[in-house]
């Protein structure tokens, strides 16, 4: 009502151009607003009866969340706890042996694996697992016999496609309706692979990572691919470094920094890839069905194991997904250009799946380092909404700083689609970070809509202002 009423005023002062009227007004208008303002009657006893419950109920929560704090300290180390190193002495001894064994069967055995016919790369580790503790030889005798059973060698040499890899582009809404749908990517072999042993987890690491991935809803995978490999990838999909940078950078040249990023050499060899911008200085190049899928498959190798592993513990948990097979959503190439904002609070998919990431450049914090909310995930349970709470607020405030991945060139980060995460800002106005993301679901997300999203955006917003709070209190 104070600006609607000052207006007029200066509306009058320009037309008349006088100056002094200027002050006139302001001055007015001043004291005008003083004289209500202490003439204000206000009724303190109503509203310390509206304010009571809420600085009651504030004093409480807060003291509940301080004697918490005192009796169960928080893990100062809390990525330590959930970060696990790759190793490449696992896969191919196994793999060989079944190859002895199998014969013709392994090439079937090997096709299944690629099209996600069965957790086989998961059946392997377990197997792994129990050779290296029990010394038992026979346990792989077991397992091809249960694959025998399953029918992974009847595995034919073409898979027909699914109908949801044909629908095309919407007519009205220019949306190309196979985004998030089965269209029969295949992916590429772990412990199955023949040749030469990939670098992957331990079978004693393997465990605690699954641990550490169902609680808190996200693990980190050091050196999963080697820095060899990150050039060819970086090479492949032109992401060049400047020569100044390469002249500075003090370790392997395939790890030098990313000045900025264009997508024309991408755009020259397949017309129609066009990049969709989710915030602004963040773009999404959808790779899945097109000429550099196959170029940029190899990465996501060394996490099936473990990507399997949680799918399948995804499905025990519920008994309506018992008959879904999982398949790869996505595969992207996301690029944070210079000063990229942050993203807001989403997940992935209301639905169970899986996300992994694999960068390309090198990712501090101040380059838009993934921020997490621990065990958000369990909100999205089939349990009882209590026990989500208290699962979720277990894994949450077991750590009093909320998790910041930094990751180099080759890491991995694995999280649940339904975890509650953000990007954050690029603050460099000199530096490119480029990732490229995988996506295994049993269902089309995201599984909601844009209200839902809006709405966990803002929970988010309030969860992470919670977990600052609960870090302050001594």
């Amino acid at each position: 009502e104070q600006v609607v009423a000052v207006a007029p005023v200066f509306a009058a002062v320009l037309i008349s151009n006088q100056p002094n009227a200027v002050m006139e007004g302001v001055a007015y208008e001043l004291r005008q607003t003083c004289y209500e303002f202490l003439t204000l009657k206000t009724d303190w006893r109503r509203i310390s009866r509206r304010v009571a419950p809420l600085a009651a109920a504030a004093t409480l929560g807060t003291g509940v969340l301080w004697a918490r704090k005192r009796q169960v300290p928080p893990n100062s180390d809390f990525l330590g706890a959930c970060t696990f190193r790759c190793d490449s002495r696992y896969g191919g001894d196994i793999s060989k042996q079944l190859q002895e064994q199998l014969k013709s069967d392994f090439s079937a055995l090997q096709r299944a694996a690629r099209r996600l016919r069965g957790p086989i790369e998961r059946d392997l580790m377990r197997a792994h697992l129990t050779m290296t503790k029990d010394g038992a030889t026979s346990v792989v005798n077991d397992l091809i016999e249960d694959w025998r059973q399953t029918g992974y060698f009847s595995e034919p040499l073409t898979a027909q496609r699914p109908r949801e890899a044909f629908p095309g582009i919407d007519l009205i809404s220019q949306v190309d309706e196979s985004y998030g749908r089965d269209i029969g990517t295949e992916v590429p072999l772990c412990m199955l692979e023949a040749s030469r042993p990939l670098q992957t987890v331990s079978p004693q690491d393997w465990v605690a990572a699954a641990d550490a991935l169902e609680r808190h809803g996200a693990v980190v995978l050091r050196s999963m691919i080697s820095l060899e490999e990150v050039g060819q990838l970086r090479a492949r999909l032109h992401l060049q470094s400047s020569m100044l940078d390469l002249a500075r950078c003090k370790g392997s040249p395939h790890a030098a920094p990313v000045r900025e990023f264009s997508a024309k050499p991408l755009q020259a060899e397949d017309e129609d890839l066009e990049p969709f911008v989710s915030t602004p200085g963040r773009q999404h190049f959808y790779l899945r069905g097109r000429i550099f899928e196959e170029a940029v498959a190899s990465a996501q190798a060394g996490a099936m194991p473990l990507v399997w592993e949680h799918l399948c513990r995804q499905q025990a948990a519920r008994q309506d997904m018992e008959a879904m097979r999982p398949y790869i959503s996505e595969v992207q190439l996301m690029v944070s250009d210079p000063c990229a904002v942050d993203q807001f609070w989403h997940v992935d998919n209301a639905a169970s799946g899986v996300t992994l990431i694999v960068p390309l450049t090198p990712i501090p914090e101040d380059m838009g380092a993934t921020l997490l909310l621990p065990g958000s995930h369990q909100l999205f349970g089939q349990e009882r909404f209590r026990y989500r709470i208290q699962a979720f607020l277990a894994s949450l405030l077991s750590t009093d700083s909320q998790p910041a991945v930094t990751l180099a060139p080759g890491d991995a980060l694995i999280y649940d689609s339904r975890l509650l995460h953000r990007i954050a800002a690029n603050r460099r106005y000199d530096r490119t970070s480029a990732v490229l993301v995988f996506r295994y679901d049993f269902e089309r997300p995201p599984g909601m809509g844009l209200v839902a999203a809006q709405m966990w955006s803002w929970i988010g917003n309030l969860l992470s202002g919670l977990h600052r709070f609960y870090g302050l209190l001594p």
